[in-house]
């Protein structure tokens, strides 16, 4: 179609976007250092409402009621427009910001009483992870309309604020961000498949991860196994939990009920090859709301058959 659009430079959107986060990101810090506690109390939920707020500053920023300028877009002198040149309404700028943030702030979040490994967090996942994935690479490698993802579903375009004195056309959108986008994608799933089926080790954590989940005060688990060195055959685990409140870290974590209601759960699990195997508990508690994160993190490390002696203390 014809027009008559300076396209951004690649580099001018980059820095662009930099300024509008370093913005995003003080305000983050002034919500974090005002209501720590509260954020940390909410665990995930934190980041829907950093989420709000970006969505926010970009759907009113890049839309008409701003000349289609965030503070990084003016300073950059550039703003969002449609093939026409025109800024875009409210509704549009809302839908491409929403495109935009979503891979990028619930990349990770678990739906709130769901299973982690049930089918809708796994889908959830490959979906939210395919966007955020797409979204770089059409960045990076559409170098015809520099379009990403957003500006293709919505049909804008990032564009310096003069025009241009002579009408052009607008050049067709290529295919090889699709096939990069795409190969990528499917190479992420088939190795993640294969690696999940094939690790038996993996699957018996599983239930372990589920019952120290269930503990109270638990925001968020995660549990691993590893080989340190990688040449040694002695196994180490580890158990990384996030709480729901501020930990007080005094140098003996043993004695923490968390701790130690989660190394009961793993030692009665038997999951372990040996008592000479090594437990690693890692505890901490701090918030992320995706503009601003604080954590506050403790580990203990030590062999089964010394976890075994602290808890009969």
């Amino acid at each position: 179609m014809k027009n008559n659009l300076f396209l951004s430079a690649f580099w001018t959107r980059v820095w662009a976007l930099f300024i509008d986060s370093f913005i995003l990101g003080i305000l983050g810090f002034i919500l974090g250092f005002a209501f720590e506690n509260f954020f940390i109390s909410l665990g995930e939920s934190a980041k829907l409402l950093g989420w709000i707020v970006s969505l926010t500053y970009f759907s009113i920023l890049n839309s008409k009621m701003n000349n289609g300028q965030t503070p990084g877009k003016k300073l950059m002198k550039i703003q969002v427009t449609d093939i026409e040149g025109k800024t875009i309404d409210l509704k549009t700028s809302f839908i491409r910001a929403m495109i935009l943030t979503t891979p990028f702030f619930l990349n990770g979040f678990t739906i709130p009483g769901s299973d982690t490994f049930s089918v809708i967090n796994i889908v959830q996942s490959i979906i939210i992870f395919a966007s955020g994935i797409g979204i770089i690479i059409f960045y990076i490698f559409n170098k015809e309309t520099r379009q990403s993802l957003h500006d293709i579903i919505t049909k804008t375009y990032v564009v310096r604020d003069h025009r241009n004195h002579s009408v052009t056309m607008m050049p067709p959108l290529k295919k090889l961000p699709f096939y990069i986008t795409g190969g990528l994608l499917s190479i992420i799933i088939i190795t993640s498949v294969y690696n999940f089926n094939s690790n038996s080790e993996i699957k018996e954590l599983i239930p372990v991860y589920e019952k120290i989940s269930q503990q109270d005060h638990v925001l968020r688990t995660t549990v691993s196994m590893n080989y340190f060195p990688p040449e040694n055959n002695k196994p180490v685990y580890t158990i990384s939990i996030r709480t729901d409140q501020k930990q007080k870290f005094d140098g003996n974590m043993d004695n923490d009920p968390v701790v130690k209601e989660a190394v009961e759960t793993f030692i009665s699990s038997n999951v372990y090859k040996t008592d000479q195997s090594i437990l690693n508990i890692v505890i901490g508690s701090g918030f992320d709301i995706g503009i601003a994160r604080k954590y506050y993190s403790y580990n203990v490390i030590k062999p089964i058959y010394k976890w075994r002696e602290t808890l009969k203390q």
